[in-house]
């Protein structure tokens, strides 16, 4: 242990912190079990009460969780920070793709063609073997219905419009189309709680390698309805680094690892006023789940537009 000790010291200062780093990253992963726990065997069902509350975010003055190691270096610190946050997500993965089904409230809010829309919320049924998945809008165009599921109608979703146009017959479209696509971001296809934890560890497993991000702090954890999560707030560089977003705030439930909340802003531009909210004037994209029943047992009755329940129509 001596050695090694006088080992460490000669190196030079900055290989110790790239060691110091990579030992942190290390120590990170091993205590991750601790923070999410796999689900025993058998938990075949989790429900939630209804969220009765949107989630309390965010005080951008709220004091981040203190490190466990304070010699840390700010960066080293973001680091583990960033590196902890993916390997709770990938462990949301795991528990995502061993679970068949769910239903849960959906809300959106996202910059389309340059245009920040009105706020969305959906009731939604998913199932991941075949990918199938129900909305049906609470609001906005409300009685709005969008349905598909993989390997049928050719690929199309079909769609029932809400209001005054629910007389309308249903029609089928194809998800990326740019019909489809006047009012999303994102095409059906990539709905989900899967889909969305499986992105953000994409952009944040980048994020680590290039070292492209200022900061990442773990702050104090927050709610969705009644579910306590982590939350972790990510900040860029500049546009050089990242040319789309500038900060994103993520809430991951302690639980289950999955993401609930996230919202990603842009960088600014001369629209913005000097004294404005630079977040509000910057919003890109907004998305919550909340009142999520795992396992619920839908069947292939869910995902069938002749659903008695449903009002899709013939054409």
């Amino acid at each position: 242990m001596r050695f090694l000790l006088r080992r460490w010291k000669s190196l030079p200062s900055e290989q110790q912190a790239n060691g110091t780093a990579g030992a942190v990253v290390c120590l990170t992963l091993a205590f991750l079990q601790l923070e999410c726990p796999p689900r025993p065997a058998g938990a075949d069902t989790i429900r939630l009460t209804a969220a009765k509350s949107a989630p309390i975010l965010l005080n951008a003055q709220a004091p981040a969780v203190q490190p466990a190691d304070e010699n840390l270096t700010p960066e080293q610190l973001s680091a583990r920070n960033l590196a902890k946050k993916i390997a709770m997500l990938e462990k949301g993965i795991a528990f995502l793709k061993s679970t068949p089904d769910y239903t849960a409230q959906f809300t959106k809010r996202e910059l389309v063609n340059g245009e920040l829309l009105d706020e969305q919320t959906m009731a939604i049924k998913l199932r991941h073997e075949p990918f199938s998945i129900y909305l049906k809008w609470l609001d906005y165009d409300e009685g709005r219905e969008v349905m598909y599921v993989e390997g049928v109608n050719d690929g199309k979703m079909i769609v029932h419009a809400g209001g005054w146009k629910a007389r309308l017959p249903a029609i089928l479209m194809q998800p990326d189309s740019s019909l489809a696509l006047q009012e999303a971001r994102y095409p059906v296809t990539r709905a989900g709680l899967l889909a969305l934890a499986t992105t953000i560890v994409g952009f944040n497993s980048k994020d680590l390698e290039s070292k492209n991000f200022a900061h990442c702090h773990q702050m104090e954890d927050q709610l969705v309805g009644d579910r306590t999560c982590h939350c972790f707030v990510l900040e860029y560089r500049d546009r050089e680094s990242s040319k789309d977003y500038r900060k994103s705030v993520t809430l991951i439930d302690k639980e289950w690892c999955v993401p609930l909340y996230i919202k990603n802003f842009g960088w600014p531009n001369e629209d913005v006023p000097a004294d404005g909210d630079l977040d509000e004037a910057t919003l890109i994209e907004h998305y919550t789940y909340s009142d999520v029943k795992f396992r619920s047992s839908l069947s292939a009755l869910d995902f069938d537009n002749t659903n008695e329940d449903y009002g899709f129509r013939r054409q």
